[in-house]
């Protein structure tokens, strides 16, 4: 085989349009959340030291700044990475060795500083005068460290990419998929609102009670406890349950288990392997949890801790679907299991809507004694057991996750990880061997048995064993060269 170069000339560089739209849909991101962010928190501090709004108010505020500011920070990693594929014409892969026993010091660091900050929290939460200031750090750390946990348990030893393609695709699920599931939630839920019109004008019963519920919520105080007496019996009938269940446990897990993986999608002309799929997956869905989460938890108050502390464990229900689901999308487009695909879905879709499900229960039950209503007997036993149901789903969430990580890291996916498009070396195995930065021009892939070896010197790539030049040093006049 041979390769004739006719002319000195380099050729044209092309416009690498994936980057152009990750740096410009990134750097909006970026800054329409910082600017948000520092909008909410001009507006609250001029507002408590004018009108004199409440501490607690006040706290709220800033959390929710906070928590755009967050987002808005994790988003810029994204542009950048994506702005050096643009502006650098060539760079080497780098290379860096996990430090041994990371995981282990990691994992450590989470078990003592997330329930540290949640105990901290809870206390700043009763102090007025701290929790507008500590709490928005707080919310942050939490969800942030457990965030940044799930990924690593989720990804290592296997090989999502280079830094551009990690950040993208992170990005995608912390703001893109987000934007469209939330729209799509709230179409739904129209459709949901007229069928429930309908149904209320076909009951008169129904009716009656309803035009009472109205008539009493007019006359009450803005309290919230008189509002959640007046109206909770009224969600409490069968009807209005079945309704109700309906659009969490099924419409809402339909929707998002087939939009959380978007940076998954976006690879579907790459060909990808399982492991990568699954690793692209996971990032997805940590982007998607953590922008629930802040979400959630941003409301402050004295709920704070039982909000963040749950939460934690939907963030790995999202990480686990997500990433099952970009498992079985990248078997379906590199191995044509397109049942795979379906039964995977199937089973992210499952589990859920159990989740969702029996959260609602059990946040039901927990009004027993709270509210000056007699909760249904059975309702406040499936609500109990419920209870159990949600520990018992997360943990077998948990040994799934961590399963399903150790099966991958171990095949050849993992050890044979090749991302030709990225420009990635081989050989990333479970050791822990991670790439810093990855020449985005490099279009051809080494075969050399040890990555670091390959870095030392020049990263020439290699074929069937000889080496050439690549594209960005052309020759300065015709030559050829041949191999076999």
């Amino acid at each position: 085989m041979s390769t004739n170069h006719a002319s000195n000339q380099p050729p044209s560089p092309q416009l690498n349009w994936t980057s152009i739209i990750q740096l410009v849909f990134s750097a909006l991101a970026a800054l329409f959340l910082l600017g948000v962010a520092a909008l909410i928190a001009m507006t609250s501090s001029i507002q408590y030291f004018t009108q004199g709004s409440s501490s607690q108010e006040l706290t709220q505020s800033f959390m929710i700044a906070a928590s755009l500011a967050f987002a808005g920070v994790l988003v810029l990693p994204s542009a950048w990475y994506a702005w050096k594929s643009l502006s650098s014409t060539k760079s080497e892969p780098l290379i860096r060795q996990e430090p041994r026993g990371f995981g282990l010091i990691l994992t450590l660091v989470v078990l003592c500083v997330v329930p540290g900050a949640l105990w901290l929290g809870g206390w700043v939460a009763q102090k007025n005068q701290f929790a507008w200031f500590l709490l928005p750090l707080l919310n942050i750390l939490v969800n942030g460290l457990s965030a940044f946990w799930l990924v690593y348990m989720g990804i290592r030893g296997l090989n999502p990419g280079s830094p551009k393609r990690r950040w993208g695709v992170f990005a995608s699920g912390l703001i893109l998929s987000p934007a469209i599931i939330l729209t799509l939630e709230l179409l739904a839920l129209v459709g949901f609102a007229i069928l429930t019109m309908i149904w209320l004008v076909l009951d008169s019963g129904t009716t009656t009670q309803l035009q009472s519920l109205i008539f009493r919520l007019q006359s009450t105080t803005p309290d919230p406890d008189a509002i959640l007496r007046i109206v909770l019996p009224f969600l409490l009938r069968p009807g209005v349950l079945f309704i109700a269940f309906t659009f969490i446990s099924v419409i809402v897990p339909l929707l998002e288990e087939a939009l959380k993986p978007i940076g998954v999608w976006f690879m579907a002309g790459q060909k990808i392997n399982p492991a990568e799929g699954f690793a692209l997956g996971v990032l997805c869905g940590a982007g998607f949890g953590l922008f629930e989460n802040l979400g959630n938890t941003s409301v402050g108050g004295e709920t704070w801790v039982i909000l963040a502390s749950t939460r934690i464990t939907t963030l790995l229900l999202h990480c686990l679907t997500t990433g099952m689901v970009g498992w079985a999308l990248a078997s379906a487009w590199s191995e044509k299991r397109y049942l795979r695909l379906g039964i995977t879905y199937a089973f992210a879709v499952v589990v859920h809507g159990l989740w969702n499900g029996m959260a609602v229960l059990s946040a039901i039950s927990s009004l027993e004694g709270q509210v000056d209503i007699l909760l249904p007997a059975n309702l406040q036993q499936i609500g109990d057991l419920a209870v159990v149901g949600v520990i018992i789903l997360g943990v077998f969430n948990l040994v799934l996750f961590l399963g399903f990580n150790t099966v991958l890291r171990n095949s050849s996916y993992a050890k044979t990880a090749l991302s030709t498009s990225e420009g990635e070396v081989p050989g990333l195995n479970p050791s822990g061997l991670i790439p810093m930065e990855q020449g985005e021009s490099i279009n051809q892939v080494t075969n050399s048995p040890s990555p670091l070896s390959s870095v030392e010197t020049s990263s020439l790539p290699v074929i069937d064993g000889q080496s050439f030049s690549p594209i960005e040093n052309p020759p300065t006049e015709p030559e050829t060269k041949s191999w076999n």
